[in-house]
């Protein structure tokens, strides 16, 4: 095998990036949750936590918006 066609190591953020159904990569972000919360997280999933939030966060923008 030649030198250029060796893979390299695996190393931090390398690899197929995961992608919202928009095609928008994502990021891994860090939060802090107590244990009971990570199990309520995991119990409904992250992607209705994500609908959540985002629902949540348009509330929030809309009063803004008319204040």
């Amino acid at each position: 095998m030649t030198e250029a066609a060796k893979r390299g190591g695996s190393r931090e953020g390398v690899g197929r990036k995961p992608k919202s159904k928009t095609g928008e990569l994502m990021k891994t972000r860090a939060m802090r949750w107590t244990d009971e919360g990570w199990a309520d997280v995991l119990l409904i999933g992250m992607d209705r936590v994500r609908e959540l939030v985002a629902k949540e966060a348009a509330k929030v923008r809309k009063q803004q918006g008319s204040e």
